[in-house]
């Protein structure tokens, strides 16, 4: 899959606090209030952008449509659970996103690089460190993960159980093999409610059913 070039694109964003509604559903991913501070997600109201012909769009958030934001320095990516298009960007995402890496120490045991946001978001819940790429098909930059490779003993790909991820994890393992990383595949029969370490939490494991996997 060719990598996507983003040119800028204007965007404005108002924010707003997060309903209950919107922190159930990332409670159900063990996700709490102070991970998603932690890694700048918010609550968004509305998101006005640019489409590819130039023509100015708002999105607004409702009820059945929470919209939340992952934010960098010059940019947004927009997620929206239950919507059609669940991804849109704001702004110049840069080539070498990399979603979580600012949260890391300096030294650990285990990285996981997972298939998103959420899923990372769920394994720092649980007190595992971890970070994605803008998506598991995304080139993962080998001088990144040389660095990474001094910082922690052991690198994890953990990605969707479904053929894409399966794909992917195997496809990047092979690739990354140089840097002692591995992959970790869960026991989920890979269907769109049961694929990731997300659902995998939200299906009543626990962080010690994690670790026995690892």
């Amino acid at each position: 899959i060719k990598e996507q070039s983003y040119n800028p694109k204007p965007y404005s964003v108002f924010e707003r606090g997060f309903t209950l509604k919107e922190i159930d559903f990332w409670k159900q991913y063990g996700i709490t209030r102070e991970i998603l501070k932690l890694y700048k997600v918010v609550s968004l109201d509305e998101f006005t952008s640019e489409n590819k012909d130039l023509k100015s769009f708002t999105i607004q958030s409702s009820a059945e449509e929470p919209m939340f934001g992952y934010f960098g320095k010059k940019y947004v990516k927009i997620y929206r659970p239950f919507s059609q298009m669940r991804f849109l960007y704001g702004g110049n995402l840069p080539e070498s996103y990399c979603f979580g890496l600012e949260q890391l120490p300096a030294k650990g045991n285990t990285l996981f690089i997972t298939g998103g946001e959420k899923d990372v978001l769920s394994l720092a819940s649980k007190g595992f460190y971890a970070i994605c790429f803008n998506s598991e098909t995304s080139l993962i930059p080998e001088s990144l993960i040389k660095k990474l490779s001094y910082r922690f003993k052991h690198i994890l790909i953990l990605y969707d159980v479904d053929k894409t991820g399966l794909e992917a994890s195997l496809k990047h393992q092979k690739q990354l093999s140089g840097f002692g990383v591995n992959r970790l595949i869960l026991p989920l029969s890979g269907t769109k409610q049961e694929k990731d370490i997300s659902d995998f939490f939200r299906m009543g494991n626990t962080k010690n059913d994690f670790e026995m996997r690892g």
